[in-house]
């Protein structure tokens, strides 16, 4: 089932015209002066205030420039503090501009909201997900989460309306793997400086940066059809990002990398050549750091040795708990983000500290938290998406390869998800927007005809 939502005329989805611009440029610069006579004791206040109404200014006339600043904040959201407040994040703050600046241009006619099934699938599970927070054990604890997925809702529905728009696609793809390099680099200074025995950022977890990283991974290493400089520069990210991800020592975000290279070998092996230099530099970057902090590295891998077999049980615990809360609350789950409190529960013991947060699964993590409805919903979203990338590929939609390294993408979320629980983190619904995007072209092309998969 399709559903065309609003249908505006064909106009540039990046440009305001001059008369919304002109004013709203004018009231910033009449505020800030405002801003500037009233409040001369606090300096910082001043540049502060100016610029959050630039930016302001900005997001409000480029839909583009509010995306590309949220493709910006994904990678960076737990290498960057914005304050005391932990519960605010460059990922809610960016996805909120984003939002309102999309709201803005839908309204004045300069974009189009575009929904098709996938669309609804997302829409189902947020629903499910705002019904399961209403009655859950700690509101506290499932508030943020379901605000999470709220701002990745905003992001899929905002990346969509970009269908055929590929100059922006590709705008996305750059920010999103500079940042995915900066916050890599960050993690790797966390680890020789010894703030973190592996490579982690400031304020999250290793397994979270280094699923983020490899599903940009694939999307990075198309950057490298540009030539000269720009495909040194690429080459230089690609080293950044693999070495981080190597140093992460994340096992699930390993094996997504390693089924998404198998399938590669089996139906497209040109890419495969393609990738082999890129995994030689990284090999001799690992060696390079070996030799230069052996100690660290040595560290680091002893300690992830010592507690691998600990942490294989502990996953086969949560994934048991996980199965008896999907029995006991099949509809609604027990609330996202409160797997946590009701693990233990399980076992009929208090909480402790050593109780897992997650399942380390994600599907069985929506099913515990959110119920089976979600889960079916996730699988059908997963499904369709899967089912449009075989179209678009059939079809050769899109710049050359681009669909081949969003389905490496693709199959790497999907696999690493296996033993992660990342359902409330940005890969799973930013490549899946990609996909819609380029499946809806196809749906525009009157020589194309266009196949809803039946998930």
């Amino acid at each position: 089932m399709t559903i065309a939502a609003v249908a505006a005329p064909r106009r540039p989805l990046i440009r305001a015209p001059l008369r919304t611009a002109l004013p709203a440029t004018v009231a910033t610069f009449a505020a800030a002066i405002v801003i500037a006579i009233t409040t001369t004791w606090w300096p910082l206040l001043v540049l502060t205030t100016a610029a959050g109404l630039a930016l302001g200014v900005a997001v409000s006339i480029r839909l583009d420039f509010s995306l590309i600043l949220l493709a910006a904040a994904v990678p960076l959201e737990y290498s960057v503090s914005l304050g005391s407040n932990p519960q605010i994040t460059l990922v809610k703050l960016a996805g909120g501009l984003c939002f309102i600046s999309f709201i803005i241009h839908v309204a004045a006619g300069r974009a189009r909201l575009r929904l098709d099934s996938t669309h609804l699938m997302l829409f189902g599970i947020l629903v499910c997900t705002l019904v399961s927070t209403v009655t859950a054990r700690s509101l506290d604890s499932a508030l943020p989460v379901a605000l999470r997925y709220a701002s990745y809702v905003g992001l899929f529905v905002v990346l969509t309306a970009f269908a055929g728009d590929y100059r922006t696609l590709k705008r996305v793809v750059w920010v999103l793997s500079i940042a995915c390099a900066v916050a890599g680099a960050l993690a790797i200074r966390n680890l020789l400086t010894g703030f973190a025995t592996r490579a982690t950022p400031s304020y999250g977890d290793a397994n979270d940066l280094a699923y983020i990283l490899s599903t940009t991974l694939p999307l990075t290493l198309w950057l490298l059809r540009g030539r000269g400089l720009q495909r040194v520069f690429v080459l230089g990210l690609v080293a950044v990002i693999s070495l981080a991800d190597v140093l992460t020592f994340s096992r699930g975000a390993a094996f997504g990398l390693g089924c998404a290279l198998v399938w590669l070998a089996v139906t497209r092996r040109r890419q495969v050549r393609a990738a082999l230099a890129p995994l030689i530099l990284v090999a001799v970057l690992v060696g390079v750091v070996a030799v230069v902090q052996p100690a660290r590295l040595t560290t680091a891998v002893t300690q992830k040795a010592a507690v691998a077999g600990v942490n294989i049980s502990q996953r086969f615990g949560a994934w048991r708990s996980a199965f008896e809360l999907i029995a006991a609350h099949p509809l609604l789950g027990v609330g996202p983000g409160n797997f946590q409190f009701q693990s233990a529960a399980v076992d009929g013991r208090p909480p402790t500290d050593a109780d897992p947060t997650v399942v380390h699964d994600t599907y069985l993590d929506v099913g515990a938290e959110v119920g089976l409805p979600a889960l079916a919903l996730l699988v059908a979203y997963l499904v369709t998406c899967f089912e449009r990338l075989r179209l678009v590929m059939r079809q050769r939609v899109g710049p050359p390869s681009f669909a081949v390294a969003v389905a490496a993408a693709l199959i790497v979320a999907i696999m690493s998800a296996l033993t992660l629980s990342e359902q409330y983190y940005a890969p799973l619904w930013l490549v899946g927007a990609i996909v819609t995007c380029m499946w809806q072209e196809v749906r525009t092309r009157p020589t194309l005809v266009p196949v809803e998969p039946n998930p």
